[in-house]
This record gives C-alpha cells, structure tokens and sequence, in this order.
C-alpha cells in the first residue's frame, strides 16, 4: 500500500488501498464462499473486500468480518424495495431492514443507524433476458444516501449483450468494459453540489453458471472480475505498515470508511491499466485541497493530476471539460468555482475517474 506525496487540508499524509466493492457470495447468489473469494483477492493484491450478499446480514453474524491473511473482509448487504428495484449497497449496519420499507424509508432508516449507503447500478438499462431486467434507481429524492456507484461492471456488461455477440463477451469479457454511464457521471456532478457523494466502482461479481446447450461456462469468474473495476481509497493510517503489520480490523474498517466518507478515493479500470498511484489535488496560497474536500475562497486555484502510466488526462469542471493533458501529469490553473474532478483515458477507454473536490460560490 503505497503512500501518498501531498498532504491535504486535513494535514495527515495520505496511504493508499485498493478494494473491490459490491461482491457477492454463496450466502446470496453468489457461487463461492467468502474465505475462497478472499484468497483470489489476496492472490490480485487486492488489499479490502465489500460484500452485499441480498437482505442478509448472516455471514457478518457468523464473523467472516476481518482479516483473511493480507484481505480485509467487510460485509454488509445489498437491499432493494418491493418492486425489487432501488437496490442499495448497505454497511455498518448490524441488522437487515424491513423487507417492507420503501427505499426512501431504507435510505432514511440505515443514516440514522449510522450506516454508509450506496445507491447501486442508477441507470441500469439492460434488456437482454427477461430473466435479468433492469434494477434501476428512481428514489431520487431519498435523503441521506452517502455515495453512488459511477460505474457498475456487470451492468455494463449485460447492457451491451446481444445474441449475436453473447458467445464474444462470455469470452473476452474484460473488452466489454469501455466507460461509466454518462447519465450517471452528470447526476454525479449535480449531487455534489448540494453536498458530497462519493463515488464508487462495482463489480457487482456473483460468478454464476450459464449454461449454453449442454456446456456450462461460469460468468465472470471472480478472479476475472477482480481485473476490472476497482475503487482505490487514500486513507490516514496504512491497513499493513511497512513492517506487515496489520491493524486490528475494526480499526481498519473505520480508516476505510472514514476515507469513503470523505470521498477520498478514485475508481479504476483494472483492464487498461493498474491506478495505484494517481493523484489529484489542488492548490492555493499554501493550502492544499483533495478529493472530497468543499471549500470557499476566491482567486486562482492550481490543479493537479498525475498517474502511474501515460494516458489522456481531463480535468472537468460541472460536468464539462476545461483543460487536458496527455501523459501522466496535468496542470491547470482555475479561477471559477464548481465541482472539479478529473478522469483518464487508455486505450480509446476509461481508466480513472476521481473523486470531485468543490469549490463552493
């Protein structure tokens, strides 16, 4: 876990882990246990895991939660209301919600039990079976919800399947992945002008069986789908330090969800390039400004971007474009306010997207 070279306004320098969200094991729909899925995370040096089994809470209950190895394990578990719509990703909570409940009413419900939410998969606009229908998210006035997933793998995957090339993208799965929803990207944008919401890369990896006549082939495997889509997190102690030493695991779920809530992490597109390393932040009459962090002043703001391989860098201000760069740094200097986040692109793909700073009127 690498540390970072800038310190923020919080004045703590800032460690860098990398995890996978919106897992699901054979406590859902899922097909392996937890303590196998972790091992093939360990074996992708993956550094945490967030499960969301669907409305169970069980495998938290028998305490899968910790460390397995170098991997650690946190669990919570995946909602939706009664039209099995606005599925919602829920942790830190130690009891399943009402099945009844409207999702307005689990939003509202799992802030107060100061939970962290997730409002899963928004657009969702898949229409290849009828068996697997869209789950999208229509509850926007829901209060209290904590971050958004900005790109869900599977989705993303199961909106571009066709008969014609189904047999293509079981195969190559990994070339399916091109960009995050763009309606998803500008809701983003507008929601964090009111206040923050971070957000999140999905797997949304269940690895299940399909059979095709009398041939079953497992969907994206989980050590598949652990090359794809991955949220990085810059958090204010190191889970393992630089002698292997881990802290105790309710610690280190409070540092990663400290760094959640403050939205300080990026997501990353595992199949065009490794992340570990990116940086952005901006800077002003000696103060330093992160991801996640909302501020007001006047003047110019400078703004920084680097990452771990040449790309196409594009800092955006409210949605739209401002400055680029090619390679692996950005600089441009600001004078305007607005939501300010950058995204990177590989191989004609997305590869970053960060977390927005606000500089707020």
């Amino acid at each position: 876990m690498a540390s970072n070279m800038v310190t923020g306004e919080s004045a703590f320098p800032l460690h860098e882990a990398v995890g996978a969200v919106h897992l699901h094991s054979n406590f859902s729909d899922g097909s392996l246990p937890i303590e196998e899925i972790a091992a093939i995370a360990s074996r992708k040096k993956i550094n945490f895991l967030l499960f969301s089994d669907h409305n169970t809470l069980e495998p938290r209950r028998l305490g899968l939660e910790g460390w397995k190895e170098d991997v650690l394990v946190l669990i919570g578990c995946e909602i939706n209301d009664a039209d099995d719509r606005n599925h919602y990703l829920a942790f830190l909570i130690d009891r399943e919600i009402d099945p009844k409940m409207s999702a307005e009413e689990y939003v509202a419900h799992i802030w107060s039990m100061g939970g962290f939410g997730i409002i899963a998969h928004p657009a969702e606009k898949r229409n290849f079976s009828d068996a697997y229908p869209p789950y999208p998210w229509t509850a926007w006035n829901a209060k209290g919800f904590d971050g958004i997933e900005i790109w869900n793998q599977l989705s993303e995957w199961m909106e571009g399947l066709t008969r014609l090339n189904m047999l293509w993208r079981i195969w190559h799965p990994l070339r399916s992945i091109r960009f995050p929803v763009w309606e998803t990207l500008q809701r983003w944008d507008q929601l964090n002008r009111e206040r923050r919401i971070t957000g999140i890369g999905g797997i949304d990896v269940h690895a299940f069986p399909f059979r095709i006549g009398f041939i079953s082939i497992e969907i994206y495997p989980y050590k598949v789908q652990f090359r794809s889509i991955r949220t990085h997190v810059l958090t204010s102690r190191p889970l393992i330090n630089e002698r292997g030493e881990k802290l105790p695991w309710r610690e280190a779920e409070s540092v990663v969800f400290e760094a959640l809530k403050q939205g300080r992490c990026f997501v990353v597109n595992y199949s065009v390039g490794d992340g570990r390393g990116f940086r952005f932040w901006g800077e002003q009459n000696n103060r330093v400004y992160q991801m996640g962090d909302r501020w007001c002043s006047k003047g110019t703001i400078t703004f920084r971007a680097v990452t771990p391989l040449t790309g196409k860098i594009h800092l955006l201000r409210d949605g739209k474009r401002v400055c680029r760069a090619k390679g692996k740094e950005l600089v441009c200097s600001g004078d305007q306010p607005g939501v300010y986040r950058v995204e990177v692109f590989r191989k004609n793909r997305g590869w970053i997207y960060s977390n927005p700073m606000v500089w707020m009127q």
